[in-house]
């Protein structure tokens, strides 16, 4: 028999007895008792004293409404048909059975008589403790202290209380005689450290206290990722760990974020050729097995690790240079009833920004207002136009979308009057996603299992042929204890994922981009003709952006991946372990890309175009890629007189293949049968293999003294295919001390207050093998055709290998890390590193030789660079007298990255990557204003080596810094670099979150806040320029800009002038921002309302992401996604978690 949960939430609300009212008011017609019970406490303050069996069952109190009734008059009302009785004692109300039989005279002369013990709770600091329970051990009888630390119950001599407190150690008292607690049972509680710092930490191939922790790792709880509307890992991290960078590309279903650690990690080749500072990703794994995040489901998580130092990752080797992240997944719990748990959520998304356009009318008068900023008439045929678009607005069920450019000849080209914004046509309002997640999990003495799938279903947001996301996740992880020396683990993973979306035209940009673009055609061409178009050119697609998107156009993907693992652990000795795992992952990709062919009008009634679709075409893609893993490591610990040592040494072994299948053909016969055999046009084929392998031996060892002195070891000699033979082995190693400088004999006068404080360093080194496989290798290159015709035929083509470094080798970032974690009050826990990467040996370019060799110059190890940063976490964690639980934690970062070797630059030409610069530089002009008058034209330096063109009124004026003639770019160096200078930094800066979390009588309320501190941008986009780069044009730059009438505009004349916003002062944006990433408010019901209903649990929440944000970026704009053919996602959700 329990205690019941409700006289624990009751009674950890005020409990203050002083001035309470002896009259109550019971309005409801109908109460449970346990609601019945609450009411009464809160009117009154009285405590009620029960077990849960008495009123499990209980029949609802049914009365007529009382008002201010005396407290005695509502108790025999609402108990007179119970089957129990009660007892006013003071303040407290006592719940008894019905007596079946009255003891006899000597069975009562027997019986001890309870008699009532008062005591008081309080900490070491003498502070009273709230909320404590105190229960009598062996029974479901106990109370809790109230907001003063008192309480009070019926004991007997002999009887064990039991005293628990969240934060505190617990202890038992057994009790004297009444006589002996005259003056109370006075209880003091110790802080327990273990709370928090003798948590586990995974780490490499196993797990640490916290508080014996050297290097710099974070953690949290797969709790922390709950109930997020969210469709992947990676976004329910962002913000939740102090330098974890993750960045979201689109807004897409299909997305995948990016995750970096600590910044900039090397140097790589762009899609343009030019070397550009990277954000590598770390490595991950699940459970011990190498994986993508994608593939995991949140609901699985138990916990994620970050190892952020090399002291921490070196264990790992190759792969993680920059970087670990550890998931470990949900395991089964020793408990012979089954736990079957269901969860689901429904949200709605929509853009969190969307493009204000202008409409056809204001489009069409700035583009004639333009010609009077040149000094230049309005052509007459532009005046027709504006005239047609008015009267088009005016009544579009009259007017046609289109004139004639000679009037009555339906032979002549096609002026389009039409008016829509394609983002109202395109753009749903809201649209849906889904998940549902079913698991079990349970176990017996010896073995413990989960199992879990989920569905995950979302549609994008264009309301034509939109794309769809479908994932499919099952999970089932088994562990069980064969012998009391032999254990195993088996793990098996499935994830499916398929997405497909309609194909946008290449050279028209993704989809949300393409929108805002070309406005004759995506602004004025409605999407089809209309029905009586001369010719019989009724009902066809114009040239609208939309009717791409709409005609049937497909690009499919499905990824299916596989991971099968197995662990078996041999406990030899109590000290000692031997553990292995062997893994086998499967991925299998198809592609499939139809094109059909799509006519359209354009600007002519006598045909139509195909650009972009001819020929029409199919195409697929398949490849597939095993890996496997063996890992064997074995583990020792030993402690004697206050030494303890830990080491642990293993093997590691991993192998990789590719191999990759395409075809294509064009012309397709019927797109009812779009396969490559059903096409007529010309076909190709072609395919790819790879390979690579991994092979590593690892150590770890550990020592401290006393648990204040600590000292650990890591390193790792690793071996990959992906060098030549001679250099493709090298031995990183790493270092890490700490000290518990808080538990020094010399600090315990600041004890209580300081709970521990410990100061710690590393320092190590890590190669990095992401490379590409072959690079060592010279190759022979081929074509399908050449050129020319040998015979009437143009052969297959070979052409010779470039040129090889035989001498390539591994890339290396050491790392020197400090750090302080410290802990106060038992509740406030503060964690700081700084660091100082540095990466050597980038693969760069290497020397030029001269053209004749008609060779490229190999690669080399050359290039290098520095990433100096910072991490910040603080949390907080406590309980008030009115039972409010909750939780504060605050992550704050930074970093800067400097390029300090790079030997393909010796101009220092600012167009490429120079010594000196930092990751996100941006270089511009110091904008001066706007010229109002020819006469500030004639009087400024000449402009004409930015623009050869005419200046004029309305057009912007920059600043001669160099002091020369002329306003330039100079030779765009280093040194010469004229009139430009860095005028901001794209990084962004001081990233931050904080993750609020409540509980209250069932009650759940999390807020999360994340943003940037500062971030340097500038928006190129026309998207945002509008006309003044060719765009459709958005308001904010069309009613801000430059007029005579509105000379202290903003923004240019509002004219098509590239040179007006080339990079400057004037324009740059301020992207720091602050959004709530996430709210949800959840309750849970009453656990004598779920069992009644045959279940564990029953929760219910609502959800938002991304619900609010502020920012100084133009509102068309989400200030995380300045520039993506998908807009970032709001969304609103609701959910409904059940544990049978």
């Amino acid at each position: 028999m329990r205690l019941t949960t409700l006289l624990v939430v009751a009674c950890c609300m005020q409990l203050s007895a002083k001035g309470v009212a002896q009259n109550v008011s019971i309005k409801a017609k109908q109460l449970t008792v346990a609601q019945f019970i609450r009411e009464i406490h809160r009117q009154t303050g009285y405590q009620f004293f029960f077990n849960d069996d008495l009123i499990k069952n209980a029949p609802d109190i049914k009365t007529v409404p009382m008002v201010n009734v005396p407290l005695e008059v509502a108790l025999k009302n609402a108990f007179a048909h119970q089957d129990f009785s009660y007892k006013i004692v003071e303040k407290t109300i006592t719940l008894l059975p019905e007596k079946k039989q009255e003891p006899t005279e000597s069975q009562a002369a027997i019986q001890p008589k309870p008699w009532r013990l008062t005591g008081t709770v309080t900490d070491s600091t003498a502070k009273a403790l709230s909320g404590v329970s105190v229960r009598l051990a062996g029974t479901g009888k106990g109370t809790i202290s109230n907001g003063s630390g008192a309480f009070s119950l019926f004991v007997n001599e002999g009887d064990v209380l039991e005293f628990s407190y969240i934060g505190y150690k617990n202890i038992s008292v057994t009790l004297n005689s009444e006589a002996s607690y005259t003056s109370g049972l006075h209880i003091t509680l110790q802080a327990d450290q273990a709370s928090s710092l003798n948590d586990l930490v995974v780490v490499g191939f196993g797990k640490q206290k916290k508080i014996n922790l050297t290097g710099a790792i974070s953690q949290i709880s797969g709790k922390d990722l709950e109930n997020r509307p969210v469709s992947n890992i990676g976004q329910a991290l962002q913000g939740l760990m102090p330098n974890v960078n993750i960045s979201i590309a689109n807004g897409s279903p299909n997305t995948t974020p990016s995750i970096n650690i600590r910044g900039g990690t090397s140097f790589a080749k762009n899609s343009s050729g030019d070397f550009e500072i990277q954000t590598g990703s770390p490595y991950t794994l699940v459970d011990g097995i190498p994986m993508d995040i994608s593939q995991v489901n949140p609901e699985d998580i138990e916990t994620v690790t970050v190892l952020k130092d090399a002291a921490s990752s070196a264990i790992y080797g190759a792969r993680a240079a920059y970087g670990v992240m550890l998931i470990t997944t949900k395991k089964g719990t020793h408990t012979e009833k089954p736990v079957l748990s269901y969860s689901n959520d429904f949200q709605w998304n929509r853009p969190a920004a969307r493009p204000d356009l202008l409409n056809a009318y204001e489009i069409q008068q700035a583009s004639n207002d333009a010609y009077a900023f040149t000094g230049q008439s309005v052509p007459s045929d532009q005046v027709t136009k504006l005239e047609a678009i008015k009267a088009y607005m005016a009544d579009p069920v009259h007017n046609s979308p289109y004139i004639m450019s000679v009037p009555g000849n339906d032979s002549s080209s096609i002026i389009w009057v039409g008016n829509q914004n394609p983002y109202d046509e395109a753009v749903k309002s809201a649209t849906p996603m889904m998940k549902h997640n079913l698991s079990i999990s349970g176990g017996s003495e010896k073995t413990t299992y989960y199992a879990s799938v989920s569905y995950l279903g979302q549609q994008g947001i264009y309301k034509m042929n939109t794309d769809k996301f479908q994932r499919y996740n099952a999970n089932f992880n088994l562990n069980t204890k064969v012998t009391n020396w032999f254990s195993m683990e088996f793990k098996t993973n499935y994830y499916n994922t398929q997405y497909k979306q309609p194909v946008y035209p290449s050279g028209k940009g993704g989809w949300w981009r393409a929108l805002a673009q070309e406005p004759g055609r995506n602004i004025n061409m409605p999407l089809k003709t209309p029905a009586d178009a001369p010719f019989g050119m009724g009902g066809l697609y114009t040239d609208n952006i939309l009717s791409f998107m709409d005609y049937g156009s497909l690009d499919q993907d499905n990824t299916e991946n596989l991971l099968l693992a197995a662990s078996p652990t041999f406990q030899l000795t109590k000290d000692w372990k031997i553990k292995g795992d062997i893994s086998y992952t499967s991925n299998n990709y198809r592609g499939k890309t139809i094109i059909p062919e799509l006519d359209r009008v354009e600007n002519s009634w006598l045909n139509t175009d195909n650009v972009y679709t001819s020929p029409s075409s199919v195409s697929k893609t398949y490849n597939h890629f095993n890996q496997y893993l063996i890992n064997l490591y074995s583990d020792y610990s030993f402690s004697k007189g206050g030494h303890n040592l830990y080491g642990l040494v293993g093997f590691n072994q991993e192998w990789y293949s590719y191999d990759e299948l395409d075809g294509s053909g064009n012309d397709i016969i019927t797109p009812e049968v779009p396969a490559i055999d059903q096409t007529t046009g010309e076909r190709t084929a072609s395919d790819g293999v790879s390979s690579w392998a991994v092979r590593g031996a690892f150590y770890r060892l550990t020592y401290n003294y006393k648990g204040k002195y600590l000292l650990e070891s890591n390193g790792r000699y690793d071996l990959t295919s992906k060098f030549p033979t001679d250099s493709r082995g090298k031995f990183f190693p790493s270092i890490s001390a700490g000290w518990r400088i808080g538990q020094e004999g010399f600090m315990q006068g600041l004890k209580p207050a300081l709970t521990d404080l410990k100061l710690r360093g590393s320092y190590g080194s890590i190669g990095n093998q992401n490379v590409s496989n072959y690079i060592y290798i010279p190759s022979y290159g081929t074509t399908a055709k050449v050129s020319q015709l040998f015979d009437g035929k143009r052969p297959v083509g070979v052409y010779p290998p470039g040129l090889v470094d035989p001498n390539i080798t591994w890339e290396t970032a050491a790392t020197l890390d400090f750090g302080m974690d410290m802990t106060l009050f038992n509740k406030l826990d503060i964690s700081f590193d700084w660091y100082n990467r540095t990466t050597s040996d980038i693969l760069v370019d290497g020397d030029k030789f001269p053209a004749v060799l008609g060779a490229a110059s190999p690669t080399k190890n050359s290039g290098e660079l520095k990433t100096v940063g910072w991490d910040l976490t603080v949390g907080y964690k406590d309980r008030t007298d009115y039972g409010l639980n909750y939780s504060l934690n605050f992550v704050l970062s930074d970093y800067q990255t400097e390029i300090t070797k790079f030997d393909n630059n010796p101009n220092m030409l600012l167009s490429t990557l120079y010594v000196g610069q930092k990751m996100g530089d941006i270089w511009g002009y110091q904008s001066v204003g706007i010229f109002q008058n020819q006469d500030q034209i004639d009087k400024a330096t000449s402009q004409k080596l930015i623009n050869s063109g005419v200046w004029y009124p309305g057009d912007m004026q920059y600043a001669n810094l160099n002091g020369d003639s002329v306003i330039s770019g100079g030779a765009g160096t280093l040194a010469d670099h004229g009139d430009r200078r860095i005028i901001g930094n794209s990084t962004p800066r001081y990233q931050f979150g904080l993750n609020s979390n409540f509980s209250w009588n069932g009650f759940d309320l999390n807020i999360f806040f994340q943003g940037v501190g500062k971030r340097d941008v500038y928006i190129s986009d026309n998207l945002f320029w509008g006309a003044i780069a060719g765009g459709s044009g958005t308001r904010e730059v069309y009613e801000n800009s430059w007029t005579p009438d509105r000379p202290s505009a903003l923004y240019p004349a509002y004219r098509n002038a590239s040179k007006n916003i080339i990079t400057q002062t004037r324009f740059l944006q301020n992207a720091a921002y602050i959004r709530l990433k996430n709210l949800t408010l959840g309750y849970t019901l009453p656990q004598n309302t779920v069992r009644r209903l045959g279940l564990q649990k029953i929760r219910v929440y609502g959800a938002a992401y991304n619900l609010w944000q502020y920012s100084k970026v133009p509102d068309i704009f989400d200030p995380e996604l300045l520039s993506a053919n998908y807009p970032m996602i709001k969304s609103l959700a609701v959910g409904l978690q059940v544990n049978f």
